[in-house]
């Protein structure tokens, strides 16, 4: 039996592992994230978790990572004002999950499996990362952690996102099982490691450097509508006054060259009996602009509500109308949402504005997108455009503050553009104005500003559809993992084999 101070300095190992995982994991994963840390998060519950039996393990490692998804918990609450019970349920449920992923790298681990116990956290950790995804999108993937680590970005490529989280999962994995494996099981994963890692960020490293030239780009006009209590007004009047006043920012946005003007998501709520009068604005708009003009719009009518983004053509017409597909739970509960996609024919780009070295003949008509906000969270969507091979991608958005989550919302659509080839231009109420590449590097971004103020901005982007793995086979990476998943159980649980395996 322990001595009081050998449990005592147990207490302390075990306490100070958990503290060590949670910190790391808090400034990684948070609204405002740094994207190193958690390579190194799980090692200390890692390292611990074979001392340990397998209920203290599991407990060690809920409560390092339920400490540390504390730094949603105001964000979720106050801000978006989610549900007390699907709060909890943010907080536990990627907790219990990694908690198993422990247990199970820890099971193979002491049945002498260290090979198999680094696979066995990341395979775990992606499993239940997308399976939970298949409802409530990706947003808590550990991939998006890696956003400002371009190389390592570039994988989703080839994985999507799934591969991204798979690498960093592996990494704290695999070191922490070097610790207690044989000389020459050390020296061979060592070198296992080191090769798989060079080869992925060689490729993004290649990747990077090898971006094919556009042969075609145009200059977009992005407005941001603040967020301010006059955006449902409260007759038809007011709701006219409103639309005249964005409308106004047309005309001087093409005059710096924009070919298409974007207004965020919800710009205004337009009841069914007005949309006639706001059409007829910006159908005038666009057409004595001579630009495209997406406006974002709650259309509510006597059967529903919905969430719209209209396109009016440079000639005055309503060309297409997208509606959101991924509604926002609560806020959006009683809208409708879409099921279309809306693919256009982009505008030939104007001599002045096509890349150093482009033709000088009529460019091809690139194909452009229309997704809403919440839509990017949601890896399919974006996939059925990358099959189209449209090469820009129109998001209007609403965010929640510049302190909030422009900087962790606002760019998780970053990765949709590395994973399907195309460009995007994101325009967020009450957050970033933005445009990525398909390599996920900002071309231009612009803060909101927090006194209500309308802020423009104009980004020359290129409007290139570059084909990736990820759009032609889709989430096979995710279907590998499982099938791997599956295979380690087998190796932990023989068939056959009745006897537990181990305390």
């Amino acid at each position: 039996m322990d001595s009081p101070v050998n449990l005592y300095r147990r207490a302390i190992v075990i306490a100070s592992a958990l503290l060590l995982t949670a910190g790391a994991f808090y400034i990684s994963s948070g609204l405002h994230r740094l994207w190193w840390p958690v390579w190194l998060a799980p090692i200390p519950v890692l390292l611990i978790a074979p001392r340990l039996r397998a209920w203290q393990a599991f407990l060690a490692a809920l409560a390092a990572r339920a400490l540390a998804a504390l730094n949603f918990w105001h964000y979720v609450r106050q801000v978006v004002q989610i549900p007390l019970g699907l709060a909890i349920a943010t907080i536990l449920v990627p907790a219990i999950l990694f908690a198993l992923a422990v247990v199970f790298y820890r099971a193979l681990l002491r049945k002498g499996n260290p090979w198999l116990a680094a696979l066995a956290f990341p395979t775990t950790m992606v499993a239940s990362e997308y399976l939970v995804s298949l409802s409530q999108g990706t947003f808590l993937s550990t991939g998006y952690t890696q956003l400002a680590d371009l190389p390592l970005l570039q994988l989703a490529a080839m994985t999507g996102i799934w591969g991204i989280s798979f690498a960093v999962n592996l990494f704290p994995s695999a070191l922490a099982a070097l610790v207690s494996a044989s000389a020459t099981h050390r020296l061979r994963m060592a070198s296992a490691l080191v090769l798989l890692y060079a080869c992925v960020l060689g490729y993004g490293f290649l990747r990077l450097h090898s971006t094919p030239r556009a042969t075609g780009a145009i200059r977009v006009g992005l407005v941001e509508t603040h967020a301010g209590p006059d955006i449902f007004p409260p007759d038809a009047k007011s709701t006219i006054a409103l639309f005249q006043e964005y409308a106004a920012q047309i005309q001087p946005l093409a005059s710096q060259g924009a070919q298409y003007v974007i207004f965020p998501e919800m710009s205004g709520l337009v009841p069914d009996a007005a949309i006639p009068s706001v059409d007829a604005i910006f159908q005038k708009a666009a057409g004595g602009a001579h630009v495209q003009v997406l406006l974002g719009i709650l259309h509510v009518t006597s059967h529903g509500a919905y969430n719209e983004a209209r396109l009016y053509s440079a000639s005055g017409a309503v060309e297409t109308i997208y509606r959101k597909h991924h509604l926002v739970p609560t806020w959006e509960a009683r809208s409708t949402p879409g099921t279309g996609i809306s693919v256009l024919a982009c505008a030939r780009t104007p001599a002045e504005n096509r890349p150093s070295g482009a033709s000088s003949t009529s460019q091809p008509e690139n194909k452009i997108g229309i997704e809403i906000c919440r839509d990017m969270d949601y890896p399919g969507l974006a996939r059925r455009y990358g099959r189209q091979q449209v090469g820009l991608v129109l998001v209007p958005a609403w965010d929640q503050g510049i302190d909030v989550d422009a900087a962790w919302h606002g760019h998780l659509s970053l990765m949709r553009g590395v994973e399907d080839g195309f460009t995007i231009v994101r325009d967020a109420k009450n957050g970033l104005l933005t445009a990525s590449d398909d390599r996920g590097r900002i071309l231009d971004e612009k803060p909101t500003l927090q006194n209500g103020a309308l802020v423009t901005m104009v980004a020359t982007v290129p409007v290139r559809h570059d084909a990736t793995l990820y759009e032609i086979w889709g989430d096979w990476f995710a279907w590998l993992d499982l099938a791997a998943l599956a295979a380690l159980l087998v190796c932990l649980f023989p068939v056959g084999n009745k006897t537990p395996a181990g305390p």
